[in-house]
C-alpha cells in the first residue's frame, strides 16, 4: 500500500531484468566462444578507442561528451524514479487548517495517536491474539491497514464487525471516513490457510 507507480516500476524492472540477461550471456560468450572474444575486442576498439589518452582531440571530445551526456541523463531517471517511489507510512492521519470553517490555526492527528486508539480498542477484544496498525498514504490520501491474528475458534464475520463498529467510532472521531484494509490472518505460524482481506 504505497503511491509508487505500479506501471513505471513494473518496466523499470523488466527493463533492468532483461539489460542483466543480455549482459550475463554477452560475458558467457565471451569467455567461452572464441569469435565472441574477438567480436568483442573489435567493438571496443571501435567504441572506445576515442576515450584513450593518445586518442585525437577532436574525437576524444565528442567520446567523453557522449559518455558524460549519458552519465547525466541516468542520473536524471533516477531522480525521477526516486521521487515517484515511496508513499508507504504516514506519520499523520489528518491535517486540517480550518480555511473551509473559517477558523485560524492548523489541527494534526499524528499517526501514532490513532495506531494506539485501534490497537488498545481492538487489542482488547478477547477474539484477538495479535494485531497489528499502520497508516498509508494512497494517492495523496491516508489509509489504515489493520492486521488481526483471532485466536483459535473465534468467528471471523465477529471480529470484522466489531473492528467496522470501531472503525466507525474513530471515522465520528475524526470528522470524516478513513479508508481501511482489514485483513484476518488465519491459522498459525506457518499455515497455509489464506488470509481474509476486506
Amino acid at each position: 500500500m504505497n503511491a509508487t507507480n505500479r506501471v513505471l516500476s513494473r518496466v523499470a524492472l523488466v527493463v533492468t531484468g532483461l539489460a542483466l540477461l543480455v549482459l550475463g550471456v554477452a560475458t558467457v560468450l565471451v569467455q567461452t566462444v572464441p569469435w565472441a572474444a574477438e567480436r568483442w575486442h573489435d567493438a571496443a576498439r571501435a567504441a572506445l578507442g576515442d576515450l584513450g589518452a593518445d586518442a585525437p582531440h577532436e574525437g576524444a571530445i565528442a567520446a567523453w561528451a557522449w559518455v558524460l551526456g549519458g552519465a547525466v541523463l541516468v542520473g536524471v531517471l533516477a531522480l525521477v524514479v526516486l521521487s515517484g517511489l515511496g508513499g508507504g507510512r504516514a506519520g499523520t492521519v489528518v491535517e486540517d487548517d480550518g480555511s473551509a470553517a473559517g477558523l485560524p490555526g492548523v489541527v494534526r492527528i499524528d499517526a501514532a495517536a490513532v495506531q494506539h486508539a485501534l490497537s488498545s480498542a481492538v487489542g482488547a477484544m478477547p477474539q484477538i491474539a495479535s494485531l497489528a496498525v499502520d497508516v498509508h498514504r494512497v494517492r495523496g490520501r491516508r489509509a489504515l491497514r489493520i492486521r488481526v491474528r483471532p485466536r483459535k475458534g473465534a468467528s471471523p464475520r465477529e471480529v470484522t464487525t466489531r473492528v467496522e463498529e470501531i472503525v466507525a467510532d474513530l471515522d465520528a472521531l475524526l470528522g470524516g471516513p478513513l479508508p481501511v484494509l482489514l485483513e484476518i490472518a488465519r491459522g498459525g505460524a506457518g499455515s497455509s490457510r489464506p488470509d481474509r482481506v476486506r
